[in-house]
């Protein structure tokens, strides 16, 4: 979170230089986007997992669910980060007058 504030911080700053503005926009949707699908990813193993395996739980479950997690974090914060920088190279850029 410390990271994502400071990108964003760093990013609103930019937005007032127009020459910089572009980058502006990368400083502040590729964090967040990586921290938004990152948190939905990893939120979502830990609702999803322990209902999918029903009641006799394996001893081994407690150490995947928490690898599960870690690894869904990561893939999450590349998903989105990938995503955001994607949708914002689509985006058109003004032409200057």
């Amino acid at each position: 979170m410390p990271v994502w504030a400071f990108c964003v911080v760093i990013g609103l700053a930019l937005l007032f230089f127009r020459e910089l503005r572009r980058i502006a926009y990368f400083l502040i949707a590729v964090p967040t986007g990586a921290m938004l699908v990152s948190f939905a990813l990893s939120t979502s193993v830990l609702y999803f997992i322990p209902r999918v395996v029903h009641e006799s739980h394996p001893q081994w479950l407690g150490i995947a669910l928490i690898a599960g997690y870690l690894i869904a974090l990561v893939l999450g914060a590349l998903l989105g980060g990938l995503g955001a920088f994607l949708l914002l190279l689509k985006l058109p850029t003004k032409k200057r007058v």
